[in-house]
């Protein structure tokens, strides 16, 4: 009959132990040291890279011809027409915004 060597057991414990704590730490190390690079070290690359984003374009379709009944009259004609967008809170003046676009968009004092 043999017995158990709980001395050695134990010992290999702790080692399975300590080095599975080790196994963590260094992942946890490893997972602050990335969080480290992206957002402090490369902050204006990822900054930059997201206000790209904001500004969009958009392609607009080409005109179409004008349709005309059978007695030449047009039904439908093709209108030009604009839209402008403003974001409020990249705009730190937007009294004078507003007195640049007066002239060129018809603006009410609303």
């Amino acid at each position: 009959m043999t017995f158990k060597d709980f001395d050695a057991e134990e010992k290999l414990f702790l080692r399975r132990v300590i080095v599975a704590f080790g196994v963590v730490v260094v992942c946890f190390g490893i997972l602050i040291f990335n969080l480290y690079n992206l957002q402090i070290r490369q902050h204006h690359y990822y900054t930059t890279r997201s206000n790209e984003n904001d500004i969009k374009m958009l392609p607009v379709a080409p005109t179409r011809g004008i349709i005309y009944d059978r007695n030449g009259i047009p039904l439908v004609r093709n209108v030009t027409w604009y839209d402008i967008a403003v974001t409020p809170y990249k705009i730190a003046d937007m009294d004078a915004l507003l007195k640049q676009l007066t002239p060129i968009v018809d603006l009410s004092p609303r």
